[in-house]
């Protein structure tokens, strides 16, 4: 006959066990409103009947406007703060990456958003931002990405020309499939944003934009402006009808007309044309695979653009052998690095979320690279999330440079960039709000010159309202 005392504390053990394997539970609709551009935002949970619970700054959305006869405003925003401490990655009175350099420094950075949906066929969308950098180490050198003393990230009117068909004009973000060409960038404290016109269909299980915008590049201390030497333009279409995978294709158009000295990297025009298939091969099984090529003039150079870059996926959820809901991936990716004798072979990565790709660090862009990478997600808890993810860098080009996401490195000729790990742990404190902490290393390889690794630890703390 079993004790009391253990048959209480194996049952306590098998429902924690059970708990565990069961996975996540549904995430609460609050939770999960605020997207990646916060003009996507949906707020629906609040008009159903259903929904009991309640977020903070729930009282300001869905807000009628004269009685409702002017539609509804959203009022809210996010407060965000992050912590770094880096070693080895520059930004340290003019030195480079991978030299002794040591930094830490504070992030701020406040958006708020005013959503006023006027009718059907009519929205008008505002969102600023402020964006500060901490004084407190007399050796860091701020990034042209951590300050923005007061700006417009979004400004702009919707209007629906068809049931289907809306024309969107004025200052937006733009966010295309993985991100990996196209993004705001979040990680930056700044975000990146750009000002033209869109043309948005949407029609069940089609959906299509076309788009010609100009970069609005960030003045810290005046109101950002458009480059109009900077047009980036094309048509990103994604088809959603298959039962277990969406297909993205995209025509992607980018002209630099600045002009500086040779290998300025500038006075460009590119054309990228990509294909981007991910889903499921199973209900355990999981694929992505994107790629494409890349052509047009690099006239500073004198030289043709011909490049390109893939990327192929395969994934699996281990919940069925593994506590924690775990899901892992098997990665290789590449990207075209410039051959000496011929046309420009180096790919440009366009307007791309850098920092989740390559690496947490920041020190490989997508050109001239191959990269096998394995990343492991699981989740402890309903509220905390963790995140492994192990890079192995080699030069696609042995006597091209792997550009970084800023302040490149001087390189030899080798293929051997290095290894990185990064770890991220992030926990939710309240459906609105999450802390998390991360921590990475690059071992240098061969490639790399200067003589010391790089080492990352950062704390963010991330509050919507």
């Amino acid at each position: 006959m079993k004790h009391p005392i253990w048959s209480c504390a194996l049952a306590a053990a098998a429902t924690a066990l059970s708990s565990a394997w069961a996975g996540p539970p549904t995430p609460n609709p609050c939770a999960a409103s605020h997207k990646g551009v916060f003009y996507l935002n949906d707020f629906s949970y609040l008009d159903d009947p259903s929904f009991d619970g309640s977020c903070l700054g729930d009282s300001f959305k869905l807000l009628p406007v004269a009685e409702g006869n002017l539609g509804t405003l959203d009022v809210g925003g996010e407060l965000r703060m992050r912590y770094h401490h880096e070693r080895g990655m520059g930004q340290s009175m003019g030195l480079t990456r991978f030299e002794d350099t040591t930094t830490n420094f504070w992030l701020t950075r406040l958006r708020t958003y005013a959503n006023w949906q006027v009718a059907d066929g009519l929205r008008f969308y505002c969102e600023g931002i402020y964006a500060d950098a901490s004084r407190d180490d007399g050796n860091y050198t701020r990034r042209s990405i951590d300050t923005n003393y007061g700006d417009f990230l979004n400004l702009f009117v919707d209007l629906g020309l068809t049931e289907n068909t809306t024309l969107r004009v004025g200052r937006q973000e733009l966010l295309y499939g993985s991100q990996r060409l196209v993004s705001p960038l979040d990680w930056a404290n700044t975000r990146r944003t750009f000002e033209g016109a869109r043309l948005l269909y949407n029609d069940g299980d089609w959906a299509a934009n076309l788009f010609y915008t100009n970069l609005v590049v960030v003045n810290p201390t005046e109101l950002d402006k458009a480059d109009y030497d900077q047009s980036f333009y094309g048509c990103y279409s994604t088809y959603s009808g298959f039962e277990s995978y969406t297909v993205d294709a995209y025509y992607l158009g980018y002209d630099n007309e600045h002009t500086g000295p040779p290998n300025a990297g500038q006075d460009f025009s590119i054309h990228t044309l990509g294909l981007r298939v991910n889903g499921s091969l199973t209900d355990k099984w999981l694929f992505e695979m994107e790629g494409g090529p890349q052509f047009g003039r690099q006239s500073g150079l004198g030289l043709d653009q011909d490049a390109m870059f893939a990327t192929a996926g395969l994934g699996r959820t281990l919940g069925d052998v593994m506590p924690w809901s775990p899901t892992m991936w098997f990665y290789y990716d590449y990207a075209a690095g410039n051959n000496i004798g011929g046309n420009w072979n180096r790919f440009n990565q366009l307007f791309p979320l850098a920092h989740r790709y390559f690496g947490f660090i920041d020190a490989v862009q997508r050109a001239n690279v191959e990269s096998p990478n394995v990343l492991l997600t699981m989740n402890p808890s309903a509220k905390t999330t963790l995140l492994f993810w192990y890079w192995h860098f080699m030069a696609n080009q042995d006597t091209d440079i792997i550009p970084a996401n800023g302040g490149t490195p001087p390189q030899g000729i080798s293929k051997d960039y290095g290894d990185e790990l990064d770890v991220v742990a992030q926990f939710g404190l309240s459906p609105s709000s999450n802390i998390l902490f991360g921590w990475s290393h690059l071992w240098r390889g061969n490639k790399i010159l200067a003589p010391n690794d790089a080492d990352f630890f950062y704390t963010q703390y991330t509050l919507n309202f």
